[in-house]
């Protein structure tokens, strides 16, 4: 009987091994991605309450354990996604959300691990997963705010070089777009909680470059690049203005945007002017110092070839007087 029972559990373990195989191999993206994301829609939400009800020291002993199991959860997208990009995020959403749930529970000491095996991991076997570990990286920032800043230091030069990798006209892949996305989502959130002088010189150095390079990367066509600026390039440059929190770094940022609306695209001339109004925005009265080396500029501009940038460079001194309080005409 119990060879019987033997023969009959491996043969049964062969067949759900070829089921496996062939539901992975054969079904298509669009049955298989919504059936996978149901399963983990269900378990997600049961997972999440159980690990908000964890005692401390629960949670302690089982963190490496859910640690392997987030791991394996996080490679949804690289292991399933086959381009179906909207069905992959509302998948890797939920267990982002989950994942999330044990992070607010742990202690600076307990996270600090966690955050840079989730980095390691990142690096290594895909690009997929440089997306996915963004992703988290800006949810995590948002909820841990200035305590994020701390561990943020890591990610300077990462961050640097994947804006400079992604930018290039010469791809339109969604992935790209996306990535830039999540990066200056994240960036943007280090600048607004930094309240521990996070941006030194160096680190101000290192990002002001790649930052506004992002005015000449026109990946993914017109109507994303458009998007990228108005919706993450913009209000990260804005706090990245704030953050820097010095004259001298104001001046090299104000100058370096001036520069790019001098570039033979109008589309980036168009928006180094919403770039340099959102920058005096932001200074307000401290805006004051740079105006004498951004008006030679805008006069430029008022002369500009394509109407639109013409009608956004008055559209920029008007906003400019505003925020001043004083006409700018002896500027000119």
């Amino acid at each position: 009987m119990g060879s019987k029972n033997k023969s009959f559990s491996k043969m049964l373990s062969a067949r759900l091994t070829s089921l496996r195989s062939t539901l992975a191999t054969k079904l298509p993206p669009r049955v298989l991605l919504p059936t996978l994301s149901r399963c983990y829609i269900r378990v997600s939400p049961i997972l999440k309450e159980h690990i908000s009800h964890m005692e401390k020291d629960q949670l302690s002993f089982h963190q490496s354990e859910l640690t392997s199991f987030f791991l394996t959860a996080l490679d949804f997208r690289a292991e399933h996604c086959q381009g179906d990009l909207e069905a992959t995020a509302v998948m890797e959403g939920y267990i982002i959300d989950c994942l999330l749930a044990m992070v607010m529970k742990l202690s600076e000491v307990t996270f600090r691990p966690l955050f840079f095996k989730l980095f390691d991991w990142s690096k290594s076997h895909s690009n997929d997963r440089l997306l996915t570990f963004y992703r988290l990286a800006d949810h995590i920032a948002e909820r841990l705010k200035g305590l994020f800043v701390l561990f943020a230091g890591n990610l300077v030069k990462p961050f640097a070089d994947l804006l400079r990798q992604t930018n290039s006209s010469k791809t339109s892949k969604p992935k790209c777009s996306l990535l830039l996305q999540y990066v200056l989502d994240c960036l943007r959130k280090i600048f607004l909680y930094d309240s521990h002088g996070f941006l030194s010189a160096e680190r101000a150095d290192a990002l002001t470059g790649p930052l506004l390079d992002q005015l000449e990367n026109t990946v993914g066509g017109a109507q994303v690049y458009q998007q990228r600026v108005t919706r993450h390039l913009i209000p990260c440059v804005g706090q990245f203005a704030v953050a820097l929190a010095d004259d001298t770094r104001w001046k090299t940022l104000n100058y370096q945007i001036l520069l790019r609306s001098r570039h033979g695209d109008a589309k980036v001339r168009f928006s180094s002017l919403l770039v340099l109004m959102e920058l005096a925005s932001k200074l307000k009265e401290n805006y004051m110092v740079l105006l004498p080396e951004t008006v030679p500029f805008l006069a430029e501009l008022m002369e500009d070839e394509c109407e639109e940038v013409e009608q956004q460079v008055h559209k920029v001194v008007q906003e400019m007087e505003n925020i001043l309080g004083e006409p700018l005409q002896s500027y000119f």
